[in-house]
């Protein structure tokens, strides 16, 4: 079974030739980490996660910003909760949801926080935030200071919210290509099967993401958005 560690180094790997801002190689360790909440031993990180985005649809409706994103957080970690580790939130309905919930919540905090701060404090929070609630202790030290440190000398930082959703749906494809190749594998199309998935899937989605790459580099200079929208 592959260690954090792992599905840490896998996720940046995976998403450094599409998007290397510092930011968005963080969403992909998040979303490189997020997948295992589904696990017994986070159910304290879930519970953390739901009152997260109860407050957060709190907040937004206090001040008339759209309180569904926090609603769908607290959604998101119920599902997380009540989900057998490497069911639904391990298949591809259940990462497509995930990313599309992380993804509300950081456009929300995003234009929460840009009423009263910059954008480099705005993204700073946000990544510590997500880091905090979602990534393994051991580790969050070290992601809080390269995350700081990495957005404070940012020359040239933005935000675009399909990067976002990009940048977490690929850390989560990571995490599941690295358990395709585990003995037990992933129930890729659940709910509509419990079918288990191994190495062969593992190999087809690396294939497809190195093709990826050499298109975006060949035809669009590494804008791989080009591909698609």
């Amino acid at each position: 079974m592959p260690s954090y560690k792992e599905h840490v180094l896998v996720s940046i790997i995976m998403v450094f030739p599409f998007f290397p801002e510092i930011f968005y190689i963080a969403l992909a360790v998040i979303g490189a980490s997020i997948m295992d909440m589904d696990h017994k031993v986070n159910q304290k990180n879930i519970t953390i996660l739901g009152l997260l985005g109860v407050i957060l649809a709190l907040i937004l409706s206090i001040l008339n910003f759209p309180y569904l994103i926090g609603v769908l957080i607290a959604l998101m970690a119920l599902l997380f909760y009540i989900s057998e580790h490497r069911g639904f939130m391990h298949s591809v309905f259940g990462i497509i949801f995930i990313t599309g919930c992380v993804s509300f919540f950081v456009l929300g905090a995003h234009s929460l926080l840009s009423e009263f701060t910059s954008l480099k404090v705005s993204l700073i929070i946000i990544s510590l935030i997500l880091g905090i609630v979602i990534l393994n202790k051991k580790i969050v030290p070290i992601y809080a200071f390269l995350i700081i440190i990495g957005l404070i000398f940012s020359s040239d930082i933005g935000f675009n919210i399909y990067y976002v959703f990009f940048a977490f749906f690929l850390g989560c494809i990571s995490h599941v290509i690295l358990d395709l190749f585990t003995p037990s594998g992933v129930q890729l199309i659940n709910p509509i099967s419990s079918m288990k998935f191994k190495k062969r899937a593992g190999f087809t989605l690396i294939a497809i993401w190195a093709g990826c790459v050499i298109a975006s580099v060949v035809l669009y200079g590494n804008n791989f958005l080009s591909l698609i929208i």
